[in-house]
């Protein structure tokens, strides 16, 4: 009697794991990879078509995602045991008894190979769907400068994988109104239009709006460690004389009024003070690092300030930045603390913040751009069009742009890689994306039931 196409598959998925599984512990040799893809592709040619939703085909794809997923599936013997041991074995329909063996494979895959996997059956389904594993998930997945540029009538936002030279397309707009990222936090996208604000998540493609933005001055987006939730801070002026800051937890229609307060002073701060923060700070600038927002102030009269807001206390208090000339850019990388300075148009330095308490800085890294690389590529007249050097990276990974093109340079001033964008000049939007498939209460407690937003598709 003949085995089901269900079978069939699972047998096939359980050999190719059980490969893996038995060289996770190494690296392979070039040829075991050779061999090892040669097979697959004769396996990819025995799967069958019915696992996959129509119009897919996730069989040959999930065997590419898998083999990439060995390369780079190599955990240390302790983290495979402390994973091992707080995972119950379950066994899947291929008869594989090692749970730990595919949460290892699986957890590395970028969100839309990770929603394809699921498609395989009931099985990685239900593993991949585990609130835990999506957790795990994210914090394995990369940091993601993203690139704004126009193409046509659109507003469109990419993300740059830097290990692949890889463009991933965010969001493609082409609504008449356009689009801005304002913020971004644990895989959410803050956007903004005309009137309008939206919490965004690109990776599940589920969004609301953000009613109480409307008319008020953004301040951060970040996620609140004691007790997970996602919120915002922003303020509003109430006449000439007085303001009020105002904190919102996403997927609530209240916000909740905070009196402005400095360190361990409860006494609230003086109107000209609180009134001269809110006019000075931008929300699309702020830098979450370690429980708190960060803003670089520049004063016409009192020069450069950095104001930190402890998100748990909900104090803010003032902090010393690098005595550095160029212009500055405030990054957070590694949960660490950055200064970028633009010293010339071919030199950059980057300086991290050693001791948050006491505000002390150290130089990381000097940079020296490949210009006269630059210059070789059409309409790169650096000269005349000017070069735009941003930090993506505390290791010194630096992205130029320079007419229509992007430039990846490592921090020893190596072109790493180029990207061409053919509608107007791209814009570094300042923000980055680590995707995140994790469920989200706010999105389902909202009216649009977390459909997709039509404006972005």
């Amino acid at each position: 009697m003949g085995s089901s196409p269900a079978a069939r598959m699972a047998a096939v998925e359980e050999e190719e794991l059980t490969r893996i599984h038995q060289e996770m512990l190494r690296r392979p040799t070039a040829g075991e990879v050779e061999l090892a893809s040669a097979e697959a592709e004769d396996a990819a040619g025995a799967r069958v078509e019915d696992a996959a939703p129509p119009g897919e085909d996730v069989s040959g794809e999930l065997v590419d995602v898998l083999l990439d997923a060995r390369e780079n599936a190599v955990p240390s013997i302790e983290r495979a045991e402390a994973v091992k041991s707080q995972r119950t074995p379950c066994r899947f329909a291929g008869g594989l008894d090692d749970e730990m063996v595919l949460c290892e494979i699986l957890v590395r895959l970028p969100a839309r190979s990770l929603l394809r996997c699921r498609a395989v059956c009931r099985s990685w389904r239900r593993l991949t769907s585990d609130p835990s594993f999506l957790l795990d998930h994210h914090r394995r997945q990369p940091e993601l400068p993203l690139i704004y540029f126009r193409r046509g009538n659109s507003d469109c936002v990419d993300a740059i994988d830097l290990q692949a030279a890889q463009l991933r397309p965010i969001v493609h707009d082409t609504s008449p109104f356009g689009y801005s990222v304002v913020a971004s936090c644990s895989g959410l996208l803050l956007l903004s239009s005309p009137g309008h604000f939206y919490i965004f998540n690109p990776a599940t493609n589920q969004w609301t709006t953000i009613p109480q933005l409307i008319g008020a001055d953004f301040l951060g987006l970040y996620q609140h460690s004691p007790s997970g939730e996602h919120r915002l801070l922003y303020g509003e002026f109430h006449g000439e004389e007085d303001c009020v800051y105002n904190i919102l937890t996403l997927g609530s229609d209240e916000p909740r009024r905070i009196t402005m307060t400095m360190g361990s002073d409860s006494e609230p701060v003086e109107q000209p003070l609180a009134r001269e923060f809110l006019m000075h700070a931008r929300g699309d600038r702020s830098v979450l690092v370690r429980g708190s927002l960060h803003w670089y102030l520049r004063h016409r009269d009192e020069g450069c300030k950095i104001m930190v807001f402890d998100t748990e206390s909900e104090s803010f208090r003032w902090m010393r930045h690098p005595d550095t000339p160029g212009w500055m850019l405030f990054l957070e990388m590694d949960n660490t603390l950055v200064f970028s300075a633009v010293e010339s148009m071919s030199r950059l330095s980057i300086w991290v913040l050693q001791d948050h308490e006491r505000g002390i800085w150290a130089c990381k890294h000097s940079i020296e751009l490949p210009v006269a690389q630059i210059r070789q590529f059409p309409g790169c007249n650096v000269e005349h069009t000017g070069c735009f050097a941003t930090v993506v990276s505390v290791e010194g990974d630096v992205l130029v742009r320079c007419s229509n093109w992007i430039f990846h340079c490592d921090r020893k001033g190596n072109l790493l890689a180029t990207f061409q964008f053919d509608g107007q000049l791209p814009m570094n939007c300042l923000h980055r994306l680590k995707e995140s498939l994790a469920l989200h209460p706010l999105f389902q407690m909202q009216h649009n039931n977390g459909v997709c937003l039509p404006p972005l598709l």
